[in-house]
């Protein structure tokens, strides 16, 4: 029985001596993890951003939304508004040389049909094969026409004396067409231009037609 007993408190302080060492060896582990985790909780964000960056999902690789750099070119409303005015602007000058261009143009090609008429006309007279009544005819002509360029003239002169910056008259037939420059044209404006070439190119009033262009 003395032998019993000794033998079973050897055997209890080997079984203590291994459970004293497995707990020893539980808390290594724990206390190694623990740091592990601590040590990845207090790495500076930056190493932790720049290993998410690293990281790839399949074919999809995350990316910091900082590198994300737009190409679109930022303007500001003050250059917008000066790109309207620079174009209203243009638009204006496009608009204005348009208007002088259409007077200046009118006039030209109403004097150039004149002298292509009157050339015309002269050519019938200086032929010798021209007869002596076709010349008379021709020489009427050539009269009427030099009539309606000198009150075309006379009239364009006083109409612009009246305050109006520009003017071009065309006359077909008895047809009297006149296009003054002005924003408006008021009734006693209509009546002095009425007035005028009513006198000076001989034509009655209703067959005046009076029109402004700005």
């Amino acid at each position: 029985m003395k032998y019993n007993k000794e033998y079973i408190k050897q055997i209890g302080l080997i079984l203590t001596g291994f459970l004293l060492i497995g707990i020893g060896y539980f808390n290594y582990s724990f206390d190694d993890k623990q740091n592990k985790t601590l040590e990845v909780a207090s790495a500076p964000k930056e190493e932790i951003s720049e290993a998410r960056n690293e990281i790839n999902l399949g074919d999809v690789q995350l990316v910091n939304a900082d590198a994300i750099v737009s190409n679109s070119a930022i303007v500001s409303n003050e250059e917008l508004n000066m790109e309207e005015i620079d174009s209203e602007k243009s638009n204006s000058v496009e608009k204005l040389e348009e208007q002088n261009n259409y007077f200046e143009e009118t006039r030209l090609d109403r004097d150039r049909m004149y002298s292509e008429m009157l050339e015309t006309y002269q050519k019938l007279i200086d032929s010798s094969e021209t007869p002596q009544d076709q010349k008379a005819i021709a020489a009427g002509e050539i009269s009427n026409i030099t009539k309606i360029k000198n009150g075309i003239m006379i009239s364009e002169n006083l109409i612009k004396n009246k305050g109006f910056e520009d003017v071009v008259i065309l006359v077909n037939d008895n047809v009297v067409s006149v296009v003054v420059k002005s924003y408006t044209l008021n009734k006693e404006e209509i009546s002095k231009i009425q007035n005028i070439i009513e006198r000076e190119l001989n034509v009655e009033i209703k067959n005046i037609n009076i029109s402004n262009k700005y």
